[in-house]
């Protein structure tokens, strides 16, 4: 992909960010899911370019992270908190997958994953998720982590 058409995905994400955090602040939750799930393909697209990515300085990694918060505060605030619960753990997952890329700078990742998991605990706290499905998942993140590290 060119180099223009890669910094346009870029700007054009920022722009449907910013929109949709205005309706997202006015209560419009409904339209901003939609322009939150628009701004997530966008970042889809940018990360099946990593190497351009970092070529361009382009933040591939918190364009994805912000996008999949966004969405799932969304979620929470219609009262979708399965989906909200979803979009967190990919958010770690898709962390995760990065961790395994030897082109990248694991410590960035690495913060970024302890970041993002706190963010799933606190979300499971805080809507009472079960017990079992919160060591489900820590057992699927610990069993990720030790491969990654092995």
């Amino acid at each position: 992909m060119s180099d223009t058409c890669m910094s346009h995905i870029e700007k054009y994400w920022r722009a449907l960010t910013v929109s949709n955090n205005e309706l997202f602040n006015n209560g419009n939750f409904e339209k901003a899911l939609s322009g939150y799930k628009d701004a997530l393909y966008r970042a889809e697209v940018l990360n099946n370019h990593i190497p351009d990515c970092m070529r361009l300085k382009i933040p591939f990694m918190q364009v994805y992270i912000i996008s999949c918060n966004n969405l799932a505060n969304t979620y929470e605030k219609l009262g979708k908190l399965e989906e909200a619960e979803n979009m967190l753990k990919r958010t770690v997952y898709y962390l995760l997958h990065l961790a395994s890329n030897v082109e990248l700078q694991i410590d960035e990742v690495q913060s970024e994953l302890k970041r993002a998991t706190l963010n799933y605990l606190q979300f499971a706290e805080k809507t009472n998720i079960g017990k079992v499905k919160q060591e489900k998942f820590f057992t699927i993140l610990k069993e990720q982590v030790l491969e990654n590290n092995g």
